[in-house]
């Protein structure tokens, strides 16, 4: 059998696969970094597999399979003791792929009343930094359970210095438990600041408490209900969340709830983009699916979705 190829360090690679791998190692999500550090290494899963069961820490390779594709994560105390493993043989530094973890899946009631909601660790890159804002709010992930989305129309403003100055939320929600009286937003950016987002104004809702994980750009709040709603009750809210970010795209995850979904952003007059386009995918290990749009008279480039699939939907602009 032929020798298998030295593993290198993540810091030391280099080419388009190298810059790749650092990126999904430094952002998430885990799926992605395991899939492209399995890729990088030149081990096959067997040889992979292989390894591990030398080291006393076994995974089947249906096992390394799921985690590869975001089907599933490493859980139990053994699974995460192979995925040390899993960082040594690769090359990667202790804890690279540890620290991509998100709160363990769901289980129990949420999987059977949601069937179609996203699990955090498909929605998001970085689940981790959700949890932590979450928490410090002294709230969990399932309070997003707690209202169905029907209606979203956002609203996207990039002024004349190419920054995404705010994001314009008009929402029609449903009450899925009794007396719920606020919903809990999430927000992130890759631009690296170290202040969380801002609200500048609401109808229907007012701002409560709002909570920010630095390393990881997410900023969580409140909005709290003009009055508690019983269940099966709707609610129209309206804010509008000022960025003042070089963001050159926006994400909105979408629940199997939403009926009636749409994005617009326009723009200065001086800074038209060079291409503006709209992608999907059905979660955050999963590939883009990509069109493009036109910008219009209005400096206004958008799209509007009946029935969405649930999912991640992208507007995307780019200057060059």
């Amino acid at each position: 059998m032929p020798a298998d190829p030295p593993p290198t360090r993540q810091s030391g690679r280099g080419g388009a696969g190298g810059v790749r791998l650092s990126e999904a190692v430094a952002r998430g999500p885990f799926s992605l970094a395991l899939r492209l550090a399995v890729r990088e290494s030149g081990l096959s899963l067997e040889r992979l597999q292989f390894k591990l069961r030398e080291r006393g820490t076994p995974v089947s390779k249906t096992a390394l399979s799921y985690w590869q594709h975001g089907r599933n994560q490493p859980e139990r105390p053994e699974s995460l003791l192979a995925l040390t493993a899993i960082e040594e043989i690769l090359g990667l530094d202790a804890g690279a792929l540890a620290a991509l973890l998100g709160p363990p899946r769901p289980r129990g009631r949420w999987l059977v009343q949601k069937p179609g909601a996203l699990r955090p660790d498909q929605a998001w890159a970085r689940p981790d930094g959700l949890a932590r804002a979450l928490q410090r709010m002294g709230s969990t992930l399932d309070a997003f359970h707690q209202f169905a989305q029907l209606g979203l129309h956002l609203h996207l403003s990039v002024d004349a210095e190419q920054k995404l100055e705010s994001i314009s939320y008009h929402l029609v929600a449903r009450a899925d438990v009794d007396g719920i009286d606020r919903k809990i937003v999430a927000v992130r950016s890759d631009a690296g600041t170290a202040e969380p987002l801002d609200i500048t104004s609401t109808r229907g809702c007012r701002v409560g408490r709002q909570r920010h994980d630095a390393p990881t750009g997410f900023t969580t709040f409140e909005l709290l209900l003009d009055r508690p709603l019983r269940i099966g009750e709707l609610a129209v809210l309206h804010y509008n969340v000022r960025t003042d970010l070089p963001d050159t795209l926006h994400s909105q995850r979408v629940q199997q709830s939403m009926r009636d979904f749409s994005m617009q952003v326009s723009f200065a007059p001086s800074v038209l983009p060079a291409r503006i386009c709209r992608s999907y995918r059905s979660s955050v290990s999963e590939s883009d699916s990509v069109s493009d749009l036109t910008v219009g008279a209005s400096h206004t480039a958008a799209f509007a979705v009946l029935d969405p699939a649930p999912g991640i939907h992208t507007l995307a602009w780019h200057w060059f």
